[in-house]
C-alpha cells in the first residue's frame, strides 16, 4: 500500500503546533499568532471544548495559508467526526488499525502514535502519512536513528516532551517534523498572552532550518 502524503504546510514547515487546553477562549488568538509567525500546521486536540466547531472557523479564517488538523483521536467514530468537521489531517496517541483503514477510505492523512519498531512498521505498511513517535522524550533522537536503520523510508514526527532546544537533533536523526505543545505555546492558551509566543516560534523555525541543513 502506498503512503498518503503529509499536508503541505506540515511537510513544508516541519512543525505541528499542538493546541491542547481545557479552555477554548484563546485558541483562535493563539492559532492566528502561530500562522502569522510561520507555523502553519495546527493540531486542535479533542480535549479542547468545542474543538470540532473550531475547525471550520479556522479553516475559513486561514484558507490555504494553513493546515488544520484534529488530534487525540482515539476511535473510528472520532476520526469520522473530525473529517466531517473539515480536519485536513488526523492525529492519534496510539496505533489504531481500524482508524487507519477509515482514514484511507476518507482520504485524510493519518498520523498515529507509535513507540515500538513493530508498531511503527505495521502502521507504515498500512499506508499512514507519518507515525507520531510518542512519548518521544523518553527515548531521544538516538532511538529514532536506530529505528530508521532497518526502516529508512519511515516518516516520523517525534511528539511528547520535545523541547525547542531538542528539535535540531531530532531533525538530524531523521525526523520529518516535530510536534510541540507546551514548549512552544507556554501559557498562551491559558492566559491569551502571546507576547512570548513570537520569540518561541522564531526559535523553533530556526531550529528546524538548522536540523534540515545537516
Amino acid at each position: 500500500m502506498s503512503n498518503a502524503g503529509l499536508p503541505g504546510h506540515v511537510a513544508g514547515t516541519g512543525v505541528v503546533a499542538i493546541l491542547r487546553s481545557s479552555d477554548a477562549r484563546h485558541v483562535e488568538r493563539v492559532a492566528h499568532t502561530l500562522v502569522e509567525d510561520g507555523i502553519t500546521g495546527i493540531e486542535l486536540t479533542l480535549t479542547v471544548p468545542g474543538a470540532l466547531d473550531l475547525v471550520p472557523r479556522l479553516r475559513a479564517a486561514f484558507g490555504p495559508a494553513a493546515d488544520i488538523g484534529v488530534g487525540t483521536v482515539t476511535s473510528v467514530r472520532e476520526l469520522e467526526a473530525a473529517v466531517h468537521a473539515g480536519a485536513q489531517f488526523v492525529v492519534s496517541p496510539t496505533w489504531q488499525p481500524e482508524a487507519a483503514v477509515a482514514a484511507t477510505e476518507l482520504h485524510v492523512p493519518f498520523c498515529p502514535g507509535v513507540f515500538s519498531p513493530t508498531e511503527a512498521l505495521e502502521a507504515w505498511q498500512a499506508g499512514v502519512a507519518a507515525v507520531k513517535l510518542f512519548p518521544a522524550s523518553t527515548v531521544g533522537p538516538g532511538y529514532l536513528r536506530q529505528l530508521l536503520g532497518p526502516i529508512p523510508d519511515l516518516a516520523v514526527i517525534p511528539t511528547g516532551g520535545v523541547e525547542i532546544d531538542d528539535v535540531e537533533q531530532w531533525l538530524r536523526a531523521g525526523a520529518v517534523g516535530v510536534g510541540l505543545g507546551g514548549p512552544l505555546l507556554g501559557a498562551a492558551l491559558a492566559t491569551g498572552d502571546v507576547s512570548e509566543l513570537h520569540h518561541r516560534a522564531e526559535r523553533l523555525l530556526a531550529a528546524v532550518a538548522r536540523g534540515r541543513q545537516a
